[in-house]
């Protein structure tokens, strides 16, 4: 082989390792190996349609975001917690003041309080575009305490109370195995994929917070993007202007010359794909071609991040994109409070950061006239445990989620200003506590993915192979959304 085509294959590799030194959204490999697939779509699928999930990693400590408010049930809840937490004169109480919390009537009559840090999220339940599902986690079947501990009960999900294994049971929406690899968002990114004929290399599956299993699928992987936008592929280098143009050339050339080796030229298929892709999605975003929005989001990560998939959600609409289908992946950090969860630091804080950045993009949505065809909701590892450590609280089981969408009564499609499932008594060793108020789910993470699947136009057969395990469930869909 002459020296010079082996300094050309040694740039080639180079160029391609620079795409991903450069810190490019988007333009990772082990992403890109599902261009260009083709994918099946069902049939019945209209107009755009896209779900948000929030990841709140670590453990929300959901049951002091929503608190019952009705005396009896809130006494049970405050003596539970160790009283209303005072730094001085009770600083390991756990409980949040009944006369400062934000108070809400769901559809039903019953009264709830959200933590005065969320109470940005009031407006939202009071006009029925947010519903809070009940006591939501990890189950292979439905079980009651009776059921668990003796040889011959009933089946648990594997290492609870496991940040990891938790987090991967919520992505892949099941517990069935502890192997998987795919999640529930990606395997419907499979089914949907095929609507989105416009841009059809872009996957459909687009995350504003790294790679993640929730997103892959069989064939779509998420396609990361940061919360400023797409990185630049022509800077190979700090420094900008016209150098920065001489080394994408000099990269394309590469890219399009002979490779000699199938898997050089794969890679090189797929590193063109990552440019023209790439670009395509800068240009639509360009605040000069229409690409930006004008609602003020707080200058918050979790809030830049839902401003990225504002913008990402107008674009796609457009010719360049021409996508019907999307699932958009974001998170935030922080919640696995052990110490100090009751400095106003800490859980209140991402609390409030929650709730305003839920606010500004549903704001953001109503502007781009997009309010009715997204919905969304968050996942978090588990509950926490209703009493204290000391200093703040352990991982449990059971928790609050929350989805938020049009309304019903709006044209939207949330059956909002309720609480979907059932509350627990905030008993520390009650029916359905497992001890120090570790609650025991009474619905399944299989049960809420089914419902948002389907109203993604997923099809019905389908929900049995994406949730292994729905039918053991009375009522594999949910009514929170129509």
């Amino acid at each position: 082989m002459p020296h010079s085509t082996r300094h050309d294959r040694r740039r080639f590799l180079q160029g391609l390792g620079a795409l991903v030194a450069t810190g490019t959204a988007g333009a990772l490999f082990p992403q890109l190996e599902l261009m260009g697939h083709a994918l099946a779509a069902t049939p019945q699928a209209g107009d755009y349609r896209a779900l948000v999930c929030i990841f709140l990693y670590g453990g929300n400590d959901s049951y002091n975001m929503l608190i019952p408010h009705a005396q009896a049930e809130y006494d049970v809840y405050l003596r539970s917690r160790g009283g209303v937490h005072d730094a001085t004169s009770n600083p390991f109480g756990l409980g949040i003041a009944r006369d400062s919390l934000a108070t809400i009537a769901d559809t039903s009559g019953g009264t709830w309080g959200l933590h005065p840090a969320f109470a940005a999220a009031k407006p939202l339940f009071d006009a029925g575009e947010l519903a809070f599902l009940a006591n939501v986690g990890s189950l292979v079947e439905p079980v009651r305490k009776s059921e668990v501990g003796y040889p011959g009960g009933k089946p648990l999900p594997p290492y609870l109370y496991s940040h990891n294994d938790q987090q991967r049971q919520w992505m892949r929406g099941h517990a069935t195995t502890t192997h998987a690899a795919n999640g529930w968002g990606g395997l419907c990114g499979d089914r949907l994929a095929a609507l989105n004929t416009g841009l059809s290399a872009l996957p459909p599956t687009i995350s504003i917070f790294g790679n993640n299993l929730y997103q892959s699928g069989a064939s779509v992987l998420p396609y990361a993007v940061a919360s400023n936008g797409p990185g630049e592929l022509a800077r190979m280098a700090s420094n900008g202007g016209s150098a920065d143009a001489i080394r994408l050339q000099a990269l394309e050339e590469l890219l399009h010359a002979n490779q000699g080796h199938a898997m050089r030229t794969r890679y090189a298929g797929l590193g063109e794909t990552s440019i023209m892709v790439n670009g395509a999605l800068r240009q639509a975003l360009d605040p000069a071609n229409g690409g930006d929005i004008a609602t003020t989001f707080p200058g918050e990560p979790l809030a830049a991040q839902l401003r990225m998939i504002a913008r990402l959600v107008k674009v796609s609409q457009g010719p360049a994109i021409g996508h019907k289908r999307q699932i958009f992946y974001a998170g935030l950090g922080g919640f696995d409070t052990h110490d100090n969860q009751m400095d106003p630091t800490r859980h209140a804080a991402l609390l409030s950061q929650v709730a305003g950045a839920l606010a500004a993009f549903r704001a953001a949505l109503q502007e781009i006239g997009m309010l009715d065809r997204v919905t969304t909701f968050t996942m978090s590892d588990f509950g926490r445990t209703l009493n204290s450590n000391g200093n703040g609280t352990d991982h449990a089981w059971g928790g609050v989620q929350l989805v938020m969408g049009a309304a019903a009564g709006n044209g939207g499609s949330l059956q909002g200003r309720r609480v979907w499932g059932d509350y627990p008594l905030l008993e520390l060793d009650g029916e359905q506590s497992m001890g120090r108020g570790r609650m025991i789910p009474t619905t399944s993470i299989q049960q809420v993915g089914a419902t948002l699947a389907s109203w993604m136009g997923v099809a019905e057969a389908d929900l049995g192979t994406i949730f292994p395990g729905i039918g053991n469930f009375d009522a594999p869909r949910l009514g929170f959304l129509g």
